[in-house]
């Protein structure tokens, strides 16, 4: 059996989010296999923080100002001192700016890095961009290995070299597909929502923000016509656009029919109170969102961004529809309440494929690989 390792993960908080939940899962699974992990969060521990620790993470946060912090460094080394790690790996590009400098100071500390998300792509004006890239440029510098969720932020980040390719590689999401698989809460959560056993819902699992779309989502519904009127809307989580999508329910004739469920500690509570799951985002990278739909049995819709298409074949595990595209969704909703037949060999497809390709065990294997072999690069014992 391997010697166990000290992994210390890096992020900005343990806020809610998917790449933090990602980190609470990989805390979860090295744990189970033997290895002591740490979190150094840059900001505050975050909403999350207390289930890391419930699964024996050492959590420690910086507690960083707003702004550039060059006496941030001084501040982690301190901490990597105490520490001691086999190995870094950061998941925001500030974890590895701060960090990345910080664990340099101690020795031959290997540092990989994921990137969850297209930010290069997510910058508004090419201005923005080449801001982005150039910070990604210089933060890249203190990672041995570059790794990407999804081929196509790997595409991006390889551009002008803003990554040397040689650092490069993707690493798909993975989720603890059993969490997602018990059905028996579908009669409870709609209950709690006074929604019929019988009643059609489409629902989405997310950040209520303008990145997520929802507004698309509540705009495709009201736009189904004859025949879908009963259509209910479930949103699951919450954020800055909570408000504005609560003021665009009535505007749209949907007043009764949107349900907002707030943020949920167990989402997966809520995924089989839903006939459909849709997710409208105009940016992604590899969704934790549809994998856990596909997971607890659900078809799926989704906009073809990010690594979605590569994700989904359209069709087969789901149906997909152009970045804003309101007719598109309305299409694809139309088509799956349509014919209850398709989109239960739809659901029956997505669970197949999470379960072999998706998995969490597959995801921490994948990286623990890397971990060993840049250690072993380094000269570490570890």
């Amino acid at each position: 059996m391997s010697a166990g390792l000290h992994i210390v993960h890096g992020v900005l908080s343990l806020d809610v989010g998917g790449l933090e939940r990602i980190v609470v899962d990989l805390v979860r699974i090295g744990r189970r296999r033997g290895h002591r992990v740490s979190v150094v969060c840059l900001e505050r521990p975050g909403t999350l923080a207390a289930s890391a620790q419930a699964e024996g993470a050492t959590i420690v946060s910086l507690n960083k100002p707003p702004g550039r912090n060059p006496e941030l460094v001084g501040k982690a080394a301190a901490v990597f001192r105490d520490l001691c790690p086999d190995v870094l790996h950061t998941h925001t590009e500030g974890a590895l700016w701060y960090l990345g400098q910080a664990v340099q100071t101690i020795g031959k500390v290997p540092v990989l890095h994921t990137e969850h998300i297209d930010h290069i792509g997510k910058a508004n004006g090419w201005l923005a961009k080449l801001k982005t890239r150039v910070f990604l440029y210089r933060a890249a510098k203190y990672a041995d290995r570059y790794c990407c969720v999804s081929d196509d932020i790997a595409s991006t980040a390889s551009r002008w070299n803003t990554v040397p390719r040689s650092k490069l590689e993707t690493i798909l999401n993975g989720i603890d597909t059993e969490r997602y698989a018990d059905r028996s809460s579908r009669d409870e959560v709609r209950a709690e929502f006074g929604l019929a056993g019988s009643a059609r819902v489409v629902g989405t699992v997310g950040r209520l923000n303008e990145v997520k779309r929802q507004d698309l989502l509540l705009r495709a519904v009201a736009a189904l016509g004859p025949g879908y009127d009963d259509i209910q809307v479930l949103l699951v989580g919450d954020g800055p656009a909570h408000g504005e999508l609560e003021q665009l329910v009535p505007s749209l004739g949907l007043k009764g029919r949107v349900y907002f469920a707030g943020y949920q500690s167990a989402p997966e509570r809520f995924l089989p109170a839903m006939d459909v799951f849709a997710l409208t985002s105009r940016l992604e990278g590899l969704p934790l969102a549809l994998l856990e739909a596909w997971a607890a049995g659900l078809p799926i819709v989704s906009s073809a961004v990010g690594g979605v298409p590569k994700l989904v074949e359209n069709g087969g595990a789901g149906l997909l529809f152009p970045n804003g595209d309101q007719d598109g969704l309305v299409v694809a909703l139309r088509s799956l309440f349509a014919d209850p037949l398709k989109a239960a060999q739809m659901a029956t497809a997505g669970q197949t494929l999470v379960r072999e390709r998706y998995s969490l065990e597959r995801m921490a294997s994948d990286y623990e690989s890397r971990y060993r072999a840049l250690i072993a690069a380094t000269g570490r014992a570890g």
